[in-house]
């Protein structure tokens, strides 16, 4: 949705525009800062304008002036980067229970009317130190919150300055503390904390499910993130002599199925409320296929239901002519009734893009560089179409077993280890999503201005997924598809068979980019070299 910077200690006010327009390509519609020059703290917003409303005419309404930041409230000043998606429950808790209830206009005033009403809460219960009570009044927030986000909210009067991001890490957030030059910073991308001046041995990562008070981490203990991390799967196995035991404590398999289907669908239609057009990052395989069902059945719902608000949804589809991707796509988008634009792409395409590509990535590792590309490439087809919102099918091979290395673990063991092995691969893989794939997703697609959201991230998806047997998802060693459930569940929602029964093949594979990458653009191309010298721009 949006690119976020903030500053503390050692700058000026050139210095944090400067910064800020580093990452100008997050949000064209709209930039601007806050600076408090008494504390040296200084924060700035760059917006791309999606949130829309309803209006009392019952037509869609522009909500850009509502969506200017960054806000402030009173005492308080948020920047925020992402979408709330239970904006509804939310806004009727505050209706509900703060006497002094304003109307929120878009996510970030909800947030901000919410951090708020706990500060004001805390405040006059007079139970935590005033230089805690924003701290505090966030981890109240914070687990009621459904969505992908970051944000950075600062406290004027007591100087008190938070960062903090959802707990899985889809949307990015880095921070940057260099003693030496006095200068603490964070931003949605390394290259704003490379444009401070600031090192790469100084940057980190914030940890999901952890808060930055003061450029100090406080850990959440029961944040999502931190119940994947602490599973012990020695305890679990402990406790059952056979796997058939440990599944007499699970739902039954048509039980999960079921779930799923309704749990994927709430994820897609509240991915799009609110908004119009909508792309589809398409392979033509079972994910981006589930995600394109489920899209059509809610646009069909919404022209029942006479809704004012149409959903119309373009997938795109990226690969050299004929390869896999491409053939899959146009057959089951033809099948679907739905618009394809395919990118067919050379190695003209592959030279012109690596350095945007490895721009946005900021890092040097093939494979990232690989799909990265896809995404790129399409989220820049959907700029060309003023599609600002595009949805990909990243976390269901994580969440489901669908990377061919998760058979190794049926190698030597038996099924009693085999599946609690698979179930803690699983779970690291998630833990270490977020800067495996996420932000390399968020990067390449909002190099193009077009936000990425990811339906099978959605928090009671990624519960109900770890709570689903690893049997369930793959059936035994010579289960070479994997993802049995999903795939299942694809067939349920009508997706035909030679789909849902497609073998995996990864993006940079399918489409044909990684041949091209290694055979004839890379021979000529040092990435390592590239990316350093973006840190010196």
């Amino acid at each position: 949705m949006c690119g976020i910077v903030g500053m503390a200690g050692d700058f000026n006010e050139e210095m944090l525009r400067t910064v800020l327009e580093s990452i100008s390509h997050r949000g064209e519609d709209y930039s601007d800062i806050f600076i408090d020059e008494e504390n040296r703290i200084g924060l700035g917003h760059n917006l791309l304008s999606i949130f829309s409303l309803i209006d009392e005419n019952n037509q869609l309404s522009d909500n850009f002036e509502e969506n200017k930041q960054p806000i402030i409230l009173n005492d308080l000043v948020l920047v925020f980067n992402g979408e709330i998606y239970n904006f509804n429950h939310l806004e009727s808790f505050l209706e509900e229970n703060n006497d002094d209830f304003h109307k929120s206009k878009s996510d970030s005033q909800l947030l901000a009317n919410l951090i708020e009403y706990y500060y004001n809460s805390i405040k006059e219960d007079n139970w935590v130190d005033s230089s805690l009570i924003l701290l505090e009044s966030v981890k109240f927030v914070l687990p009621q919150l459904d969505g992908d986000y970051s944000f950075a909210v600062y406290d004027i009067k007591h100087k008190n300055l938070l960062i903090s991001r959802d707990s899985i890490g889809v949307k990015p957030l880095f921070y940057g503390i260099d003693k030496e030059k006095d200068l603490n910073a964070f931003a949605s991308e390394k290259k704003a904390l490379w444009k401070a001046g600031i090192s790469d041995g100084n940057i980190h990562d914030l940890q999901p499910g952890s808060i930055l008070y003061n450029w100090k981490i406080v850990d959440l203990e029961d944040s999502l993130i931190n119940c994947i991390i602490n599973a012990d799967f020695k305890e679990i196995k402990n406790n059952f002599n056979e796997y058939n035991d440990y599944l007499e404590t699970k739902d039954d398999y048509n039980v999960y199925k079921e779930l799923l289907i309704d749990d994927l669908y709430s994820a897609v239609e509240k991915r799009v409320e609110n908004i119009s057009n909508v792309g589809l990052i398409f392979s033509g395989g079972v994910d981006s296929t589930i995600l394109a069902y489920l899209l059509k059945r809610i646009a069909e719902k919404r022209n029942d239901d006479n809704n004012s608000l149409p959903l119309n949804i373009r997938l795109y589809s990226v690969g050299v002519e004929n390869s896999q991707d491409v053939k899959f796509s146009e057959e089951i988008a033809a099948d679907l009734d739905l618009p394809l634009k395919t990118i067919i792409i050379d190695e003209n395409t592959v030279k012109e893009s690596i350095k945007p590509v490895l721009t946005a990535i900021e890092d040097d590792n093939l494979m990232k560089l690989g799909v990265g590309m896809t995404i790129y490439l399409a989220a820049k087809a959907m700029k060309d179409d003023d599609v600002k919102v595009a949805l990909s099918g990243q976390g269901a091979d994580e969440l489901f077993g669908g990377y061919n290395r998760y058979l190794k673990h049926f190698e030597d063991n038996g099924l009693f280890d085999s599946y609690f092995d698979l179930d803690e691969e699983i779970y690291h893989d998630m833990a270490n999503m977020y800067h495996v794939n996420l932000e390399r997703d968020d990067a390449v697609s909002m190099a193009n201005g077009v936000e990425l959201r990811v339906p099978f991230l959605d928090k009671d998806i990624i519960n109900l997924a770890l709570d689903i047997p690893g049997k369930y998802k793959i059936n035994d060693n010579e289960d070479v598809l994997r993802k049995h459930i999903l795939r299942d569940a694809a067939k349920s929602i009508g997706v035909p068979d030679y789909i849902s029964d497609r073998p995996k093949k990864a993006a940079q594979y399918g489409s044909g980019i990684n041949k091209i990458l290694k055979k004839r653009v890379l021979r000529s191309f040092d990435i390592e070299e590239f990316i350093e010298s973006l840190k010196n721009e």
